[in-house]
């Protein structure tokens, strides 16, 4: 009988206590690794980010050079009913500078966005609008139903993750007297124009480069409005009815730097992306300049530079309710009001996002 022959003590089997040993290496590794590779992928998100909004501005400054002034960011429009409407967007007059002539050309500027007319516009989806770390924009639409508006036909609208910049002391539209802010007698002026301007009526607020006595690398023309932060439980379903990118209403297309960046992080009672309308906490979101990038935002610049503005930079703190302490809306007369006026010099956040404030900001101030 053969004997069984004996396995080379070099080519024995793993052991129990080995296998789990290199299975946890691996997951060690696995785990150093991962963070690494979304930081990766965050970085090159933001980089497009980036070179969306360097798209933006040099449409911008395109658009100034063909038309002596800026775009307005919201105006008034009839529709084909008679009645008046919101405008449309700031986005659209820029189409034609945004290798966009075609669709630009299928825009009936005769009427608002929200009308039949321009229901082929506002079912395009740009996808230089659309922020990649904004994950929840690309390809999604509202659907408005006929009747709405005095539409005959349903409407189908896509959505921006970019505003244009407003101002510090943004208000309605229909009311330009709101840029300024009277409290006991005295008026405290915003100064303060934003890059864009505003319509009412046939009024209406021009804006030129030679307006920018800022200079064009200090002042913010663009900046981020994060679509998926919006919250699509609250009742009001506001992450289908906002930010449409054909809407000249404001808080659609438009951000004030009356608030702070990401002022969702910063209100104590914020409402998870809710809007409840006029200036509560959703509507200090709507308003304000939001992203998804850790730490800050992006802006467009009007010289047509991009630059990455941390939450940290200099700006008006807040009272907890959304809004920067001793200031009030009155919704019948649509102004602002103060207590303090002395206590709102510009922050550096502030003087960026405005033209003419004649503030001195240094390289290192953000």
């Amino acid at each position: 009988m053969k004997a069984i022959p004996r396995i080379p003590a070099g080519r024995r089997a793993f052991t129990l206590i080995e296998l789990l040993v290199v299975i946890a290496i691996i997951a060690v590794l696995i785990a150093l690794l991962l963070p690494a590779v979304q930081a990766a992928r965050e970085a090159a998100r933001r980089s497009q980010c980036t070179n969306n909004l360097k798209q933006l501005g040099l449409a911008l400054a395109n658009y100034e050079s063909s038309n002596a002034c800026y775009p307005m960011a919201a105006f008034a429009q009839y529709l084909p009913s008679g009645s008046v409407n919101q405008g449309m967007s700031c986005f659209v007059g820029l189409l034609a500078y945004m290798e966009q002539a075609p669709l630009y050309a299928a825009f009936n500027t005769s009427f608002g966005y929200r009308c039949d007319a321009n229901s082929t516009v506002s079912a395009a989806g740009l996808s230089v609008l659309w922020c990649p770390s904004d994950t929840e924009i690309a390809g999604v639409f509202y659907t408005e139903p006929a009747g709405k508006a005095k539409k005959a036909f349903p409407q189908n609208f896509m959505f921006t993750s970019y505003g244009g910049c407003y101002g510090a002391w943004a208000s309605s539209t229909t009311n330009p007297a709101a840029s300024l802010q009277q409290q006991n007698g005295a008026i405290v002026s915003n100064g303060i124009n934003p890059v864009f301007g505003y319509g009412s009526g046939y009024s209406r607020n021009v804006v030129s480069i030679a307006s920018v006595t800022d200079g064009t690398s200090n002042s913010i023309s663009f900046g981020e409005h994060a679509h998926g932060l919006l919250s699509k439980t609250d009742g009001n379903s506001s992450f289908y009815k906002w930010n449409w990118w054909v809407s000249g209403n404001y808080g659609d297309t438009a951000f004030t730097v009356f608030y702070p960046i990401n002022v969702q992080k910063k209100s104590r009672d914020w409402d998870n992306g809710a809007s409840s309308g006029g200036y509560t906490e959703g509507g200090a979101f709507l308003n304000a300049a939001t992203s998804f990038h850790s730490g800050g935002a992006n802006f467009a610049m009007c010289d047509g530079s991009v630059r990455f503005l941390k939450d940290s930079i200099s700006t008006w703190a807040l009272d907890g309710t959304g809004t920067p302490p001793g200031a009030s809306f009155n919704q019948s007369t649509m102004l602002w009001s103060v207590t303090d006026p002395t206590q709102y010099k510009p922050g550096v956040y502030q003087a960026l996002g405005t033209i003419n404030g004649g503030e001195v900001i240094s390289a290192d101030a953000y």
